[in-house]
């Protein structure tokens, strides 16, 4: 049978109403009644309910993450964030609730001003995100995993996109390749305003730009037909391509077989380089050269930041975490394709007679 308020305050030799303002902190009690309180407590074990500890200490002991979950397949991606922040909750003795439902915003909203968290964790950020305001009117510890436009103020964990595009690029033109193409995340990542895609793939572009070289991109829904129709219209726009920068772990696989299906190969006809997770690079046929995406790292950070916010510890405003490039078996310095080493040059055309 479980313990309850009344049996509390037998115990203590108090009353019912003397307990309640021990848990609730609403009205002074000398320090003597609490410490009995307190040892009634441990003596029987009592567990008060969420509320209960919520108005004692003000806080649950919970901490949100608000990741709108990917459906499919595809959601694999996602799966070590979790795993590692849920790891990082348990090491701070907190415990993580997970918002993942389609209102984002209502969602966020209850469990704050329910007092259900302590706070919140935001995924999946976007440029121009609602939820972020949000966050800054409910003045709740937040932390965003990510770089909108607008921090508004909030502290922010992020992998260095920007640059990560950026040493991309630079990989491939130090390699001598001048015609370089970018295969992006899911149509649906650039149409929400999915600031981690657009970030990578303006720093490859810029990149290219800046050095002269022709460029190209293209969203790629991770599907085998969705990589031919992405890797033809690139082709199509860019008939010289030498070397490709992917940013999409779930389609990688897939557009090396499709090059190798086209007739070209890695890294002999087309250099590949990828943005991902170690494993996803590390075991493909042929390793692929790549900028390391730290998951677990990035997760674990973002979850301390928020344990030290909820303590009231000064934490820093922006936290990168810099790329790893891992040079793999995937890029090699630019040849020219065989046709054009094998022609011979043209023999100058004779001067006609002028009549």
């Amino acid at each position: 049978m479980a313990v309850t308020i009344a049996d509390v305050a037998r115990h203590a030799g108090v009353s019912r109403s003397t307990v309640s303002y021990v848990l609730s902190g609403n009205r002074s009690i000398s320090a003597e009644t609490v410490k009995r309180v307190e040892r009634a407590i441990e003596e029987l074990r009592f567990r008060p309910h969420a509320g209960a500890r919520s108005i004692r200490t003000r806080r649950s002991g919970v901490i949100a993450m608000a990741l709108p979950m990917v459906h499919g397949p595809h959601n694999q991606v996602q799966m070590p964030y979790v795993w590692a922040a849920l790891s990082a909750a348990q090491d701070a003795g907190l415990k993580l609730l997970m918002l993942t439902d389609d209102d984002g915003e209502k969602a966020i909203k209850d469990a704050v001003a329910g007092a259900l968290v302590d706070g919140v964790m935001l995924m999946e950020v976007q440029r121009r995100d609602p939820r972020v305001e949000l966050l800054r009117t409910l003045e709740c510890p937040a932390v965003l995993v990510g770089t909108p436009d607008d921090p508004a103020g909030l502290c922010q964990v992020d992998f260095d996109f920007v640059l990560s595009g950026r040493l991309c690029a630079q990989r491939l033109l130090d390699l001598g390749h001048t015609e370089v193409g970018f295969l992006g995340q899911p149509p649906e990542a650039y149409a929400r305003g999915g600031a981690y895609a657009a970030h990578a793939r303006d720093g490859a572009l810029e990149a290219l730009a800046r050095a002269g070289a022709k460029a190209a991109w293209q969203p790629c829904e991770p599907s085998s037909g969705g990589v031919v129709t992405a890797l033809d219209a690139m082709f199509g726009r860019l008939p010289g391509m030498s070397a490709l920068i992917v940013y999409n772990e779930w389609a990688l696989p897939l557009v090396v077989d499709r090059l190798t299906g086209t007739g070209r190969r890695v890294p002999r006809d087309i250099s590949v380089i990828a943005i991902s997770s170690d494993d996803v690079a590390e075991r493909m046929a042929a390793p692929v050269t790549s900028l390391v995406l730290p998951v677990e790292n990035l997760a674990r950070t973002a979850v301390r930041r928020l344990a030290g916010l909820i303590r009231g510890e000064p934490q820093p405003q922006v936290t990168m975490l810099a790329p790893e490039l891992k040079i793999r078996e995937s890029t090699r310095p630019y040849r020219r394709p065989r046709r054009d080493r094998d022609q011979p040059p043209a023999s100058p055309r004779p001067d006609r007679a002028r009549s």
